[in-house]
């Protein structure tokens, strides 16, 4: 599976299919191009072997994601630490889509998913502050390259910049 994130969008490509992520929904198309569906709301869906998730919270939707067998949340707008129940829907999560806010640190505790790819945010200084107050280790990549087999149980958490 590889991610990609251009123009506020991140792109994922699985085996089945691409998914294309945006802070209001997400829009899936077959690997062979020949289908495509958008979803925007709360609900469970599965379109081109991808699984997806919508959770309706205050703020927005949040949606997780299975591509390939693994599990990726997309927080969207929300700026809020998660309440408990909103929390166990989200359940386990390999990749966290955290968006920039003054909680982004809080709630990326919160989750506690094996990888943090942050965005939204406004120049290079705040990424740098997010980056030095998280306390985690840190890769810069063009494109995140991920299989399910490459995570470890008990690995620590890891914050993957993606660049264009």
């Amino acid at each position: 599976m590889d991610i990609t994130y251009t123009k506020g969008e991140f792109k994922v490509k699985g085996k089945t299919g691409v998914l294309y992520s945006r802070t209001n929904g997400v829009l899936i198309e077959s690997s062979d191009g020949n289908s495509k569906k958008e979803l925007v709301g709360a609900g469970e869906y599965e379109v081109s072997g991808i699984s997806v998730i919508g959770i309706k919270t205050d703020e927005g939707n949040i949606f997780v994601y299975e591509v390939d067998g693994l599990r990726i949340c997309n927080l969207g707008q929300v700026s809020k630490k998660l309440s408990d129940n909103k929390l166990t829907q989200v359940g386990d999560i390999d990749i966290l889509l955290l968006p920039n806010t003054h909680e982004s640190i809080e709630i990326m505790q919160q989750i506690e998913s094996y990888y943090v790819i942050p965005f939204g945010f406004n120049s290079e200084d705040e990424l740098e502050k997010f980056l030095k107050e998280s306390s985690l280790p840190v890769q810069k990549l063009s494109k995140f390259v991920l299989k399910k087999d490459d995570i470890v149980e008990d690995q620590t958490s890891e914050i993957i910049v993606i660049s264009n």
